[in-house]
């Protein structure tokens, strides 16, 4: 029997939590096609309940290099996290990372910490010091002020694929249970929330430093799209 991918788990583990309806306004990246006409790719993105956006993206922008995001962006509504991972994986190596992303300013939120984030303290502890992962913070300033303190970027040799999937399937887990269990915001924190998440999603399309990467191997148009569907 053929190995589920990664990306089916997900889509599967997410849509038995809630009813999933396809987003239309992006079937012209059903198939990714490069301006010289290659596919490379395909993007999908759902949206359902307290979820605005939940998308998958995969493609492959150069020989042996195979790349995966997944990102359950939830309404403004609601004081949830975004889980997002990126997922590289390279003929003997993977290189990921994976978080949830903070709706508000953890800083003042300890009580959001104690009831939601503790549940990441022993998986995040145990992946940081298992062997066959090599941990590190991000070099990146803006992603460092904007991810929980439970970020996880690591490489792995590609035979330890298994002991990455489950690490993200953890960090999935952990949001849907915020999913099913966080009520609705005050229209003043929502309107906090929202300022967040839109400034964030611009600093990002800004300066992702792969984005020059994409755009060698798929113009700037296709890449600027990209870019709006993953965020």
């Amino acid at each position: 029997m053929a190995e589920e991918k990664l990306t089916d788990q997900i889509y599967e583990k997410v849509a038995h939590r809630t009813t999933l309806t396809p987003l239309t306004e992006y079937e012209d990246l059903k198939t990714i096609v490069t301006p010289d006409g290659r596919e490379v790719g395909r993007f999908r993105a759902f949206m359902g309940g307290k979820i605005e956006k939940f998308s998958i993206a995969e493609f492959s922008h150069a020989p042996s290099m195979n790349y995966t995001n997944a990102s359950l962006k939830p309404t403004a509504r609601y004081n949830i996290p975004r889980f997002s991972f990126n997922y590289m994986e390279m003929k003997n190596k993977i290189q990921f990372d994976v978080d949830l992303y903070p709706a508000v300013d953890l800083a003042i939120r300890q009580d959001y910490i104690d009831k939601y984030y503790e549940q990441l303290t022993n998986i995040y502890l145990q992946a940081k010091d298992a062997p066959y992962f090599t941990w590190r913070l991000s070099d990146r300033s803006w992603v460092r002020v904007s991810a929980s303190p439970y970020f996880f970027m690591s490489s792995a040799d590609i035979t330890q694929k298994d002991k990455v999937h489950n690490l993200l399937h953890a960090y999935l887990d952990v949001e849907l249970k915020i999913l099913a269990e966080e009520q609705e915001a005050s229209d003043e924190e929502a309107a906090r929330i929202e300022y967040r998440i839109n400034y964030f999603r611009e600093i990002l399309l800004e300066r992702e430093p792969e984005r020059h990467m994409l755009e060698k191997a798929f113009g700037k148009e296709l890449t600027q799209r990209l870019g709006e569907a993953m965020t």
